[in-house]
């Protein structure tokens, strides 16, 4: 079982590597490149604006059918028609919302007719991941991975085209770049429903209310802890674009792209555990395991881009943004990257919490933590800018992450042992003295990063990642 487990997150994130890094650091990077810092900022926040009310396209449906489907694969056909009407329902209620909303915020015509488009790229993603859902709760992990990158490959096909085609009147622009996404994530919206035809096929869409309130009653506490998540990890730069304007938030995007790209690897493990937990909840030593290990080896990946990046920031910021790297863009990418040891804790711990069902604790935490982050926001943006967006950001991942994992150890009575705890903070001081403190004795960047790799494999010794003697069961 932690041999399939280890094996299909192998296959996904060679994928992710595959396909992603394109995504980010040569697609997403060249239409940040292209295009004015206004535009792009301004697209960051209003599409970080569609994102926060996400949460009435989902509420808590996804998270709710992963959790139930994996436990009992035969509820698919029950569940299906009812959650299908019920979001054809919410889209309505969500595109209501959005515009209602950014009428008060006072967005122009223009900004209106690119929401537009951003909505309904949201709605289609949110078919998209219902039924990505319903893959991954029939632990068909593989073909969830296929399905992940997927519509980034149309769309780096497309984009590919626009930016660098030199085709006539075909040049990039932001409302195109959207079409382009519109138009991947809607190709596998079909592809997943040809792929999951079978289970499908007897379903009956259903607008009633008596058989939708019920999911509903069930559903509302995964909605609310997604719409707590979401609203503290998306209004940072809604507020920059409120409080400084469009520059300041593309400023802010710079950084946050990289941190995203990072977040986006690590997400890849979270949507496996889901329903891997789900279904071995009452398997203490398993889940033990699991949890462990896969914490395990994304703090020392953590660890080691953070530290990476703190040295090398500024440069690395002006390889991808050449034209637009500043101090300020810098500072706040170094900063949202210490966030992504928080944010480990949320993907490992926060994901097991779900699939235990402890959600009351998880959203009192998590609006705890949308409170503090909107004080921070407030108090910081209009004196740091993009840095005081970023620090907020930090201190929401790392307060959220901890109770995370405070609360799993006393649910689960995990184990700590000294010994163990003593080589993991002994790798940590390792990677923290060559990465920044042997920095100034290397004049060769090349040199030092072969070092580094060869540091963070002895490290992944200390943290024993090579000790897979379980994966014979």
């Amino acid at each position: 079982m932690l041999k399939k487990y280890l094996s299909d997150i192998a296959f996904m994130q060679v994928l992710n590597l595959l396909v992603k890094p394109v995504w980010i650091l040569v697609i997403d990077r060249a239409v940040q490149n292209t295009l004015t810092q206004e535009i792009y900022g301004n697209y960051f926040a209003l599409f970080n604006f569609s994102l926060m009310f996400f949460i009435i396209l989902d509420l808590g449906l996804n998270g709710y059918n992963t959790t139930e489907i994996s436990r009992d694969t035969n509820k698919i056909v029950s569940f299906a028609g009812n959650i299908i009407g019920l979001k054809i329902l919410l889209m309505i209620l969500y595109l209501i919302a959005a515009f209602g909303v950014g009428s008060l915020l006072g967005y122009n015509r223009l900004e209106f007719n690119l929401l537009l488009i951003l909505c309904i790229l949201q709605i289609i993603t949110s078919f998209n991941q219902y039924l990505r859902s319903i893959v991954s709760s029939l632990q068909k992990f593989k073909w969830d991975g296929v399905f992940m990158v997927l519509d980034r490959v149309v769309i780096i096909s497309i984009c590919s085209v626009l930016i660098w085609g030199g085709i006539s009147d075909w040049e990039l622009t932001i409302n195109r770049f959207v079409y382009a996404q519109l138009m991947g994530v809607s190709l596998v919206t079909i592809l997943l429903v040809v792929f999951l035809r079978k289970q499908l096929s007897k379903i009956s869409i259903s607008f009633q209310f008596q058989r939708i309130v019920p999911i509903l009653k069930k559903s509302w506490p995964f909605a609310l802890l997604i719409m707590l998540m979401g609203l503290y990890n998306y209004m940072d730069s809604v507020m920059l674009k409120l409080i400084i304007g469009d520059e300041e938030a593309g400023v802010y995007a710079l950084g946050y792209r990289l941190f995203y790209a990072l977040l986006m690897f690590a997400q890849i493990f979270s949507g496996v555990l889901l329903p891997f937990f789900s279904k071995n909840i009452n398997d203490v030593n398993v889940v033990r395991q699991v949890s462990n290990y896969t914490s395990k080896l994304l703090l020392l990946i953590g660890f080691s881009v953070i530290f990476y990046s703190y040295s090398y920031g500024m440069d690395i910021m002006q390889l991808l943004y050449p034209d637009k790297a500043t101090a300020a863009s810098s500072n706040a990418f170094v900063i949202l990257m210490f966030g992504f040891i928080g944010s480990v804790l949320v993907l490992v711990y926060g994901t097991l919490l779900t699939a235990a069902l402890e959600l009351k604790y998880l959203n009192m935490a998590a609006f705890a933590t949308l409170v503090i982050n909107l004080v921070l926001n407030v108090k910081l943006i209009p004196q740091y800018g993009a840095s005081g967006a970023a620090i907020a950001t930090l201190v929401s991942q790392l307060i959220f992450g901890g109770v995370c994992f405070m609360i799993s150890f006393q649910k689960f009575n995990f184990k700590l042992k000294w010994v163990d705890i003593f080589n993991q903070l002994g790798g940590v001081m390792m990677l923290l003295i060559i990465i920044i403190y042997s920095k100034q004795y290397f004049d060769n960047v090349l040199v030092h990063s072969v070092l580094i790799a060869v540091v963070v494999l002895l490290v992944a010794y200390l943290f024993k990642l090579f000790n897979v003697k379980h994966l014979n069961r």
